[in-house]
């Protein structure tokens, strides 16, 4: 099996953090920060780059190193989609970059609805994927996390 380099953005905006709302295969709503998956020969920092734009359609670019987080997901349809089954997620701290408004996402991610500024505290009470971040995207944003969040394992 795989292991998936996969990066993830936090971006702030005057006590925002921008987050994708999602719906997942029951349609039950959650949250995750922007990114994806690393390509091979692409660097992290060219992989946050692409995937913000994709989902959000904003220009951003990698900062500081925030977080990095595993995931391994023990459920039996993982087996059908290997290369997604375990993840090491990096979490930058990122920037806009460039000038302009936001152009309309190209490639949104699975299951994901929308792309919205939250404020930290309301997003703190919402459902985060990974849920090694639910209740903690303050202390994230913060940079007042470990450096390394854990391993979540999902089962059936």
């Amino acid at each position: 099996m795989p292991i998936r380099n996969s990066v993830k953005a936090v971006l702030l905006r005057d006590g925002k953090i921008l987050c994708n709302r999602c719906a997942g295969e029951s349609g039950a709503e959650y949250y995750a920060l922007p990114g994806g998956g690393q390509r091979p020969f692409e660097s992290m920092e060219e992989a946050l780059a692409r995937e913000v734009l994709e989902e959000t359609g904003l220009t951003a670019r990698a900062g500081r190193l925030l977080a990095v987080a595993e995931e391994i997901d023990c459920r039996a349809k993982a087996r059908d989609f290997p290369e997604y089954a375990h993840r090491i997620q990096h979490i930058f701290l990122a920037e806009p970059a460039g000038e302009g408004e936001a152009v309309p996402p190209a490639e949104r991610d699975y299951g994901q609805t929308a792309s919205v500024w939250l404020p930290l505290e309301e997003a703190d009470r919402l459902p985060f994927r990974p849920g090694l971040l639910a209740g903690k995207i303050s202390a994230l944003a913060a940079g007042k996390l470990p450096f390394f969040l854990g391993t979540a394992r999902i089962q059936d």
